[in-house]
């Protein structure tokens, strides 16, 4: 492998795995700049059940264009690399790199996340998804609505 190829190498790696990063926090102690200095309703409740769900958003076609190009040009370098120049090599590296490039940025639009189910005082039952692990069920929490969304908060 020719060591000048090392960086671009890295900066490809980095680039591809700073996508999955990049995925929105849904904890209920996250606010966005349109939710600070704004009223919102507040109810209490007590948490009765919990189950894991997935949230998902669909890929954007750009997302996925860009994944397997990504991974593509990774790929057909790291097989033009391992074949020593083999267009066979780099071929089948390229070919393998977008496949796994578009399967990362599919995956980059999956966040673990809980539904929570709340008995509330004033009555009713309502389930709010959020990714946040830091309730339990029986534990008394504050149900936040600001008109759009809705947050547990111990």
């Amino acid at each position: 492998m020719h060591l000048k190829r090392i960086p671009l190498l890295a900066a490809c790696l980095v680039a591809c795995l700073g996508a999955a990063a990049c995925a929105p926090n849904m904890s209920g102690n996250v606010y966005g700049p349109s939710n600070a200095l704004q009223a919102q309703n507040v109810a209490t409740g007590t948490v009765t059940n919990v189950r894991t769900v997935e949230i998902r958003s669909a890929p954007g076609n750009s997302d996925r264009v860009i994944g397997a190009i990504a991974g593509g040009s990774l790929g057909s370098y790291a097989g033009n690399e391992l074949g020593d120049g083999n267009t066979l090599a780099t071929g089948a590296g390229a070919l393998l790199g977008a496949l796994a490039g578009d399967a990362a940025a599919r995956r980059v639009n999956r966040i673990p996340a809980q539904e929570w189910t709340v008995n509330l005082d004033r009555g009713g039952t309502i389930a709010v998804v959020q990714n946040d692990t830091q309730l339990f069920v029986g534990q008394r929490v504050r149900v936040i609505n600001d008109g759009n969304r809705t947050r547990l908060a111990p």
